[in-house]
């Protein structure tokens, strides 16, 4: 089988027509969610996997953009912590298939407390596409068959998208300000996007070589960029099924820096708010002879084991800046994947019917079990 049969390289490279078509297709739904929701005064983002990890720049954009405490929930966390739920909370629950158990069950909740409840999902059918108050269904990125790359991406864009429409309907930010981020959103985020398919992915698998192998991939993003250091984490597991630690700058420092060795990884995403700790924590790992790859706008030198890739991202304004450097790590997950010859589509070494079985209320798309 040629790898690029296989859908993971496929759809990571959909992400660009992916982010801009849902923006584009679903901007009115958005903005009738914004104004069912101008009286919400809490939102809450609830998924599993990706879904779970794009809820903590989700949170950080709803705060900036709208002035609304939001706060990222893992499905299952949420089912079992129930936090206050009433007619002025907005509910996001993520689930690409619309079949995650504990998405279900914290929509039961929702709906129970008349919260307002927003399923975003791949999957009109699906029990999330069927039961939410507002279903959002991202049909513009087309079915995923893989681990979630264009998915996670595109989700995180609406929500972006859904915090600046809020703002603008509670007068929290200004039209102009809200024009310009969505436009940033439609336009700049896929241009920045293409040109790190053009210029920096044969500068991955140029370099790919030095990273293969290692013990553990430590992923560091701090910030917004926290989300993209969980996903970049996350597709190293499900496509190469390797070891990974995942932490914030400060935290690395403080602590998760200690067991770092020269058979590791450490990844550095930017923050493209300050690179003061990300430029220490690559100092950090070189001392410790790891390999190091560098993403965005992290101030350092390129050596012989420390790789700087797509510096233009700092051209993105923080939150835009999350959907680039996730694609950056896709690409290198999927390199990785590719000379350590795994499936990068589905996990062959465990039982997956049994795995489906605990996880979904039904089939899932591309895993035909």
């Amino acid at each position: 089988m040629d790898w690029y049969d296989y859908y993971f390289p496929q759809e990571m490279m959909e992400q660009a027509d992916a982010i801009e078509n849902c923006l584009n297709i679903l901007e009115e739904q958005i903005e009738l969610i914004a104004q069912k929701g101008k009286n919400v005064k809490e939102v809450h983002i609830v998924g599993s996997g990706d879904c779970y990890f794009i809820g903590f720049a989700a949170a950080h954009a709803f705060k900036k953009y709208s002035g609304i405490s939001a706060t990222g929930y893992e499905a299952y966390d949420y089912y079992l912590l129930k936090p206050k739920v009433d007619e002025d909370t907005l509910v996001v629950l993520f689930s690409s298939s619309g079949r995650s158990l504990y998405v279900l069950k914290s929509l039961e909740y929702v709906k129970q407390q008349n919260g307002i409840s927003v399923g975003v999902t791949n999957h009109e059918e699906s029990e999330l596409g069927k039961d939410s108050s507002i279903p959002l269904i991202t049909v513009a990125t087309g079915v995923s068959k893989s681990f979630p790359t264009k998915t996670t991406t595109s989700g995180l864009a609406l929500m972006y998208a859904l915090a600046c429409k809020l703002g603008v309907v509670k007068s929290y930010i200004s039209s102009d300000n809200a024009y310009e981020f969505m436009t940033e959103l439609k336009v700049a985020v896929p241009d920045v996007i293409r040109r790190i398919y053009e210029t920096e992915y044969p500068k991955i698998k140029d370099n790919i070589q030095k990273f293969l192998g290692s013990k553990c991939y430590a992923f560091i993003g701090s910030g917004p960029s926290r989300s993209a250091s969980m996903v970049g984490a996350a597709k190293i597991i499900e496509t190469n099924h390797c070891h990974i630690m995942t932490t914030n700058a400060e935290e690395y420092l403080h602590m998760n820096g200690f067991c770092i060795m020269s058979s590791d990884s450490v990844i550095v995403i930017g923050s493209n708010l300050t690179d003061h700790r990300e430029a220490q924590a690559v100092e950090y790992a070189e001392q410790q002879c790891a390999r190091v790859l560098v993403v965005g706008n992290v101030q350092c030198e390129e050596k012989e084991n420390t790789v700087k890739v797509a510096p233009f991202i700092s051209e993105l304004s923080p939150f835009a800046a999350v959907l680039a450097s996730m694609v950056v790590l896709h690409l290198f997950a999927c390199e990785l994947a590719r000379l350590s010859n795994t499936d990068p589509d589905v996990p062959r070494h465990v039982n997956l019917k049994h795995v489906i079985g605990l996880l979904y209320t039904g089939p899932v798309a591309g895993w035909q079990v």
